[in-house]
């Protein structure tokens, strides 16, 4: 062994670069990325996948042609020393490819000497990184686009990773009496609660995260103020083990300073009506003086206000409930709720009484109403049980106030979370977590799943010859017979661009060949007509059934992916299994 010389270690061989067979070519012909080998800066081969990046029929097309008139780009200037090998670059680096056509393209360039082959003898590799800028770019457009709307929300929005604060909103720094986001960025968000509730976030968040609902809690301002407000904590998909959630918190003092307010007015109203009927028999002028004030009170409160006996039927209501239910002065008296409303409502607002009339104290939910011509709102009730003179429940008053804007709003946020804006299928991190957890089902329950990545064959065409906004309408058009063609427990989400992933549930491959065709013929027969005519196009679909081994769903949708791949390679419009 010692007369021997000794043997280069792997790691020796991968740090001097790679080396070059014979027969390299043939092996790399597998490859979907661009491999080419250049002799004094001139392409002498060159692999089928690097033809078609840029745009020749065949290699003879290719072969002969001095490299660097096929580049642009910051790296354009230095390709010649890098092809004769006088300077060498071990990383990838970002230039564009300039097809036969003239047209370019984004991509990744590497230069990997090849001496073994001959003097100035290069192989050369390009990656085409196209699609993933475009997929960048549209994400940062829907995020900005979210951020704008939670920037206009009269409410403060937080955004918080762990127990910290990571995004606030104008509007709530604003309310937290501060100047700028960097006084609460980074801060736990226990701080901007005020006493017990500050030491109960600090101890158990995931009490505030596990709520779901909206909560009355305090905050602090940065002065050491307080204040009253409604909370909601929504969590947001995390790829971390600390939990990331929204904060949204609307400050509601003047709204429990107005409840107050007519807390006070009606126990003082009951004083005044126990008063004037104890004098009833002396004074009855007064006490009719004392019933039209009381008249005149309740129909200046704008919001819609009733009371009712303890058996639930109606005693009275003002003027704002008249006009909500469309109903005259009497026409409801003596009723009860359960033949009045909903039924939901009426459930709600019978629990409320009883707790009312039982605690001797202030009730609130929150319940949807319908009113008349088949409107509904949502609404906030507060109830609280009225005394007579013995102090005992004589029965319940109720004020309601409407909250359907701000449900609204709600609704939209979540919308906006969740959905593509130009079609309105699931976006593609919504998409990605629903479909996760079908896959765990489906692993569970040794139930079969499909997944199918598809999209529009020549789209660039169609942009080219009809315009951006065509191209719009044709994806909106795609995702629109998508989604009619497939049944409404599977999964649709636009991973970007032109493209899209449909999940296909308790299906298996020869059900989702069925399905995947069905599309393929449907997509196929759209027609839009413009004015510069008809616009026709395909698309081709790449399919992958799910595996045992499977553990995430980012393995079906590679294996759909290249499925996808190898439909358009074998001309497109067409349906590939992987």
């Amino acid at each position: 062994m010692g007369s021997m010389g000794r043997v280069e270690t792997p790691a020796e061989r991968r740090r001097k670069g790679p080396r070059f067979g014979a027969n390299f070519m043939t092996v790399l012909e597998v490859s979907r990325d661009l491999v080419c080998l250049c002799a004094e800066g001139v392409v002498i081969d060159v692999n089928s996948a690097g033809i078609s990046m840029l745009g020749a029929g065949e290699g003879e097309a290719v072969v002969g042609r001095v490299f660097r008139d096929l580049v642009g780009g910051d790296y354009a200037g230095v390709i010649d020393d890098l092809l004769h090998l006088k300077e060498i670059e071990d990383s990838a680096f970002p230039i564009k490819i300039i097809r036969l056509d003239g047209t370019a393209s984004e991509a990744e360039l590497q230069i990997h000497p090849a001496r073994e082959l001959g003097p100035a003898h290069a192989v050369v590799t390009a990656r085409d990184i196209s699609h993933q800028g475009h997929l960048a770019r549209t994400a940062r457009h829907s995020e900005d686009r979210f951020q704008a709307l939670v920037e206009r929300s009269m409410h403060l929005v937080l955004l918080c990773h762990g127990g910290r604060i990571g995004y606030i909103n104008a509007t709530g720094i604003g309310v937290l009496g501060g100047s700028d986001s960097s006084q609460f960025v980074g801060s736990p968000l226990s701080e901007i609660f005020a006493g017990e509730y500050r030491e109960i976030v600090a101890a158990d968040l995931s009490a505030l995260l596990d709520e779901g609902g909206i909560m009355p809690m305090r905050l602090a301002r940065l002065d050491g103020s307080v204040f009253d407000a409604q909370i909601k904590a929504t969590r947001l998909p995390s790829r971390g083990a600390a939990p990331e959630y929204m904060v949204e918190a609307r400050d509601i003092t003047g709204q429990i300073r107005a409840v107050a307010a007519l807390r006070h007015m009606n126990d003082t109203l009951e004083q005044q009506v126990a008063a004037r009927t104890r004098e009833l028999a002396e004074e009855r002028s007064r006490a009719v003086e004392a019933r039209a004030f009381v008249e005149s009170l309740l129909e200046a409160v704008p919001n819609p206000l009733w009371w009712k006996d303890v058996h639930g039927r109606y005693l009275g209501y003002n003027g704002a409930f008249r006009e909500l239910h469309g109903i005259d002065a009497t026409e409801w008296i003596g009723r009860t709720m359960d033949v009045t409303v909903n039924p939901d409502f009426a459930a709600a607002s019978g629990l409320a009484d009883a707790e009312a009339l039982k605690e001797r104290r202030r009730v609130q939910f929150e319940a949807r109403l319908h009113v008349r011509l088949a409107e509904h709102l949502d609404v906030v009730v507060s109830k609280t049980a009225w005394l007579g003179r013995d102090h005992n429940a004589e029965g319940v008053i109720g004020v309601m106030l409407d909250i359907t804007d701000r449900k609204r709003m709600e609704a939209e946020l979540r919308c906006l979370a969740t959905t593509d804006v130009l079609t309105g299928a699931f976006n593609r991190r919504h998409f990605m977590e629903l479909a996760g957890a079908e896959l765990d089902r489906a692993r569970r329950h040794q139930r079969p799943m499909v997944a199918l990545m598809l999209d529009i064959d020549h789209f660039k065409r169609i942009n080219d010859t009809f315009g951006h906004p065509v191209g719009d309408v044709a994806i909106k058009a795609l995702a629109a017979t998508c989604a009619h063609e497939i049944r409404h427990e599977d999964v649709l989400g636009r991973m970007g661009g032109e493209e899209f992933a449909i999940v296909l549930t308790e299906t298996d491959q020869d059900g989702a060949l069925l399905v995947a065709e069905r599309l393929r013929l449907a997509i196929a027969a759209i027609r839009l007509p413009t004015d510069q005519g008809i616009v026709a196009f395909t698309a081709s679909i790449g399919l992958a059934e799910r595996l045992d081994g499977d553990s995430s769903i980012d393995a079906m949708l590679s294996r759909a992916d290249m499925a996808l791949y190898a439909a358009k390679r074998s001309g497109r419009n067409r349906v590939a299994v992987g």
